[in-house]
């Protein structure tokens, strides 16, 4: 009953998605000159990669993470320098 759908894996599709969406706003964080959210971004990245021994696993969790802290660290830095 299932014989097409039972070998097909999205998993590459959903990777594929994720690292347009963390390219592009790196790309965007660059031309728009926010070079600390930046750094953040690319620093979070290689540290979570190193950490998860730069498997396809951890590249996946390192993009994610490093989206995740490219949007909260600057608010938490804007905030406490108020």
């Amino acid at each position: 009953m299932n014989v097409f759908l039972a070998h097909v894996d999205f998993m590459p599709i959903v990777y594929g998605i994720v690292m347009f969406i963390g390219i592009s706003i790196l790309f965007h964080k660059l031309l728009a000159g926010k070079f600390l959210s930046l750094f953040i971004d690319i620093s979070v990245f290689f540290f979570v990669f190193g950490l998860h021994g730069e498997s396809m696993t951890g590249g996946f969790s390192a993009m994610i993470a490093a989206l995740l802290a490219g949007i909260t660290f600057p608010w938490m830095l804007r905030r406490a320098f108020k």
